[in-house]
């Protein structure tokens, strides 16, 4: 490889760093504002309805998608953070995905020698975290799939009211072989095989609820002992009359 080669190999990996980095996302929702900007393909928002937003992973599903007749491999990960609006808390969260794998080792015909082998491996983490020190992680792996694996992280019961950040992480590898075999003819035979794995779908749900103002807890504590006074002086007068 001559220098040439190189340099226009840097400039293209410089020009592609630079492009990943270059479109994050910005969603305004309901309850917050949700931020990655280590996307290179726009996240989507679904819905944003009674509390319960859903966004789909663009640039993750779209990062993680191989398939190969030989080896590869890929990684993903992204900072992402909730900016809670003012007068909203985030009470919980639902992250689900599916891996989807195939194996293709080639097989040499007539029970010959010489098989393929097909393998692949991936993984999947998610860690939340904010205030008080709260956290929470989820994780997920596969290893020679061939077929469908679908898993969710979730967490709830939360009362998030600032910040709430997602650290997402993946990493798959694949391999294949191909089957080589020799015919009674002395002649060699090659026929290739395939691995594949994606994560499809994956997606992620935000639960936010309404926080009461300071006002509004006052007047719910002055109605509170408007009824505890009355409930005493219906007492009272029933005690009277009695």
């Amino acid at each position: 490889m001559n220098l040439f080669t190189l340099q226009m190999g840097a400039v293209a990996l410089a020009f592609a760093s630079a492009t990943a980095s270059a479109a994050p996302t910005v969603i305004e929702a309901t309850g917050f504002t949700f931020t990655n900007p280590d996307s290179a393909l726009a996240d989507v928002l679904v819905s944003d309805v009674a509390g319960a937003t859903t966004i789909r992973f663009s640039d993750f599903a779209s990062s993680m998608a191989l398939s190969t007749s030989d080896a590869a491999g890929d990684a993903y990960s992204a900072d992402m953070t909730f900016a809670v609006r003012a007068g909203y808390q985030v009470t919980g969260y639902s992250f689900s995905a599916t891996f989807a794998g195939t194996l293709d080792p080639a097989v040499a015909p007539g029970g010959l020698a010489g098989a393929g082998t097909a393998t692949n491996r991936g993984s999947v983490s998610l860690f939340a975290s904010g205030a008080d020190d709260w956290s929470s992680q989820g994780n997920r792996s596969v290893n020679k799939l061939n077929g469908n694996d679908s898993f969710v992280f979730s967490a709830a019961n939360l009362t998030l009211r600032d910040v709430m950040t997602l650290s997402l992480n993946s990493s798959m590898t694949l391999f294949a072989a191909p089957a080589v075999w020799t015919t009674p003819d002395g002649v060699v035979h090659r026929q290739d095989s395939r691995s594949g794995l994606s994560v499809l779908n994956p997606t992620l749900t935000v639960y936010t609820a309404a926080v009461p103002e300071p006002g509004t807890y006052a007047m719910l504590a002055l109605g509170l002992a408007v009824i505890g006074l009355t409930r005493r002086t219906r007492r009272r007068l029933q005690d009277s009359v009695a």
